[in-house]
């Protein structure tokens, strides 16, 4: 029986695919694409919200502010509050999350690095066009702080071949926006993750980029998290690696 389903299967896909469906019906594939990743978002959300009640959800309006209460509750909840840390920020623009962490972790033993293009989105992302969001790099002086100005896929590689990390717990704060740019990172970074490690998402909820990057790096990699909160209706959440 099975091998019959297998062969019918495989006999209905050959006459899809020699019929090229996607030359008028393309269209639909992202709006499927979205609807899918919507539904398993919301999948993900109802088995999770009750494993922290630091969640805002459902609220109304959008408060960006919001994401520092979030920061100082994984802080709290984690005991961070002494801890050196190696925090790694990937979507600088301003530097406003960067600027927190840095002046919240007095540690000295704490390293911080922004990772940004400071020249705006390498590509459309939803009613951005390539190039919005650019910025200066920000003008700190803490020598705890560093900033690398390029590609992720340009300064990343180098940055991990030169073993940055001694054993600190990692903050990875993805505020990249694009697929593309958090898959990369995530995949990149996946093999100096360890347990108690903090992945923070800014627009995780947004189904076909951070989200979407998101699932497909915890089924590659077989990661597992625990969710620590989340602000703005899972705009902002934060991970832990468990």
């Amino acid at each position: 029986m099975k091998r019959l389903f297998r062969k019918i299967n495989a006999f209905v896909k050959g006459i899809v695919l020699w019929l090229r469906p996607g030359l008028f019906l393309g269209f639909l594939g992202s709006p499927f694409q979205f609807l899918s990743n919507l539904i398993s978002l919301s999948k993900w959300i109802s088995k999770h919200k009750k494993e922290t009640q630091f969640s805002d959800f459902l609220s109304f309006k959008r408060d960006y502010n919001k994401r520092y209460s979030l920061y100082e509750h994984v802080i709290a909840s984690q005991k961070m509050q002494n801890e050196a840390v190696d925090y790694l920020e990937f979507g600088v623009s301003g530097g406003f999350s960067f600027r927190w962490w840095l002046g919240t972790n007095k540690h000295p033993d704490s390293r911080f690095y922004g990772f940004d293009t400071f020249e705006g989105l390498p590509e459309d992302w939803g009613t951005y066009n390539k190039g919005d969001m650019s910025a200066r790099v920000p003008e700190i002086n803490d020598s705890r702080a560093k900033f690398l100005k390029g590609l992720f896929q340009d300064s990343l590689y180098p940055f991990v071949d030169s073993k940055p990390f001694k054993g600190n717990r990692k903050i990875i704060h993805l505020d990249a926006d694009l697929y593309t740019s958090t898959l990369f990172v995530l995949t990149t970074l996946a093999k100096d993750l360890k347990k108690g490690d903090i992945l923070l998402f800014d627009e995780f909820n947004v189904p076909n980029h951070e989200w979407a990057a998101f699932q497909a790096f915890s089924k590659s990699f077989y990661i597992k998290t625990e969710l620590l909160g989340s602000v703005n209706n899972y705009f902002q959440v934060a991970l832990k690696i468990v």
